[in-house]
């Protein structure tokens, strides 16, 4: 029976009068998952399916028919929306706004009465019949799907999250300046940081990937709202560090959808992952710069352009002595932003050199160069195995001159590590100091290891 037809026929025609009609277009969204809820609707028309776009193919999970009601648990309970739901054909939609229906409950305990009952019934239905199909796929299987089992583990921690943060976003949107609020955004997102890290302490690799992946997807539209967290979840898959978002970064200015996606991208800026990748242009060239001889030419070698800002600092810090400044990267688009980057800094000669970066660790590089005073590895050994570490460590060495040394840089254990390499796909490895400085003896480079900040290992070596 449709919910209307429920109704008796004086409180059916009050309720029909606050009710707002509309025509939903076939493929128009009407509702997306993790949107703030409280409207009702009712299918007039046509038909709208309830799908999961998280997936590839995406998968219908219901259809609707006309006289059904949709979005009544948000209402209940003011909680985002669980589902996105999608016009099939052109559907004939009435819309009633939550706030409207409250007022009306209040002035009248006759219809609050009777429309409370009603709702009931079609949330205790919609409660069976979903009861019934889990009970029904779990005989067909004999149990759980690996995707049930990460979202039963992720549900705990992502329902909490958007119910919080729907209801601070609400007092954010009726005062931006609310400190209160924003505080606690900042409290939800630490909160969320740390039970991330306790829930894959111990968690083995496949299980702790699908449940990363169910809780990102349950978070994406609030994570999605810092500029940064955008940029790093639409990265293509397998790529890291891209230019654009270490430049948001190292520019260290919060931006985002609403006053929320600016706390939550201020709250990213402000980790110690990439506040490791900002003290890198502040420490490393002063490091290197500190070296260099000052009697004659230089030769500086750097492995990896990344935004080119670590490139411009080093010619900022160097005197008018010729120095060549060799730039290494298999990137065509990070060395294109080396252009202009030294065009004021005299005596420096820059040569942008495209390389594939594994065959340079591996010792199998096309490109011969000659002995360097300084070699800077920055950003790379992050990423690379013990193996590789090492293997380009040497490469680095032997590329020395007599007296020169090599600057390289690693992340350390921090407690968003988690955070970032799994929600935000953001995997590196880190490496404690003493676990550094191995790599460094295995490498035969005779060097010191410094922590600078929580989270940024600076190790300056020479031959040993």
């Amino acid at each position: 029976m449709s919910f209307l037809d429920q109704m008796s026929d004086v409180q059916r025609s009050r309720f029909e009068s606050l009710a707002e009609p509309f025509t939903l277009p076939r493929g128009r969204m009407l509702l997306r998952r993790g949107e703030p809820g409280g409207d009702i609707f009712l299918v007039r028309s046509g038909t709208l399916e309830v799908v999961d776009t998280r997936v590839s193919p995406e998968l219908i999970l219901a259809t609707t028919k006309a006289g059904e009601l949709i979005g009544e648990l948000s209402f209940l309970n003011d909680a985002p929306r669980a589902a996105d739901v999608r016009a099939a054909s052109e559907v004939h939609v009435l819309r009633w706004a939550r706030d409207d229906i409250l007022a009306l409950t209040r002035r009248d305990t006759a219809f609050a009465a009777e429309f409370y009952t009603c709702l009931a019934r079609v949330a205790a239905d919609r409660a069976r019949l979903l009861a019934e199909g889990q009970s029904a796929q779990g005989r067909s299987r004999g149990g759980g799907s690996d995707a049930e089992v990460a979202g039963q583990e992720a549900r705990p921690i992502s329902e909490g999250v958007k119910t919080d943060l729907v209801r601070l976003e609400g007092r954010l949107r009726s005062d931006p300046g609310d400190q209160d609020a924003a505080a606690s955004v900042r409290t939800v997102l630490d909160n969320l940081e740390s039970a991330v890290a306790k829930l894959f302490t111990s968690m083995e690799a496949p299980r702790a990937d699908a449940t990363a992946r169910a809780i990102t997807r349950e978070l994406n539209p609030y994570l999605v709202r810092s500029a940064l967290a955008e940029r790093c979840l639409r990265r293509p898959q397998g790529v890291v560090g891209t230019a654009e978002i270490l430049a948001h970064i190292l520019v260290n200015h919060e931006s985002g959808d609403g006053r929320l996606g600016e706390i939550l991208d201020r709250w990213l800026l402000d980790r110690p992952t990439f506040d490791a990748f900002r003290r890198v242009r502040a420490d490393v060239p002063a490091a290197v710069v500190s070296g260099l001889p000052t009697h004659r030419n230089r030769r500086i070698l750097v492995v990896n352009a990344g935004t080119g800002s670590l490139v411009a600092r080093l010619g900022e810090l160097m005197a008018s002595i010729p120095t060549v400044l060799t730039v290494v990267d298999q990137s065509r688009d990070g060395l294109a932003l080396l252009e202009g980057s030294l065009s004021e800094t005299r005596g420096i000669e820059l040569q942008p050199v495209q390389e594939n970066l594994v065959a340079l660790a591996t010792g199998r590089a096309r490109h011969v160069f000659p002995p360097q005073d300084a070699v800077v590895l920055h950003g790379l050994l992050e990423y690379l195995p013990d193996r590789l570490a090492i293997s380009l460590l040497r490469v680095a060495r032997d590329g020395l001159a007599p007296g020169g040394r090599i600057t390289a840089t690693a992340l350390a254990p921090t407690p968003d590590e988690t955070f970032v390499d799994r929600l935000l796909g953001w995997p590196t490895l880190r490496r404690t100091t003493a676990g550094f400085q191995r790599l460094l003896a295995a490498a035969g480079v005779e060097g010191e290891v410094t922590l600078h900040g929580p989270a940024l290992l600076v190790a300056t070596g020479a031959l040993r």
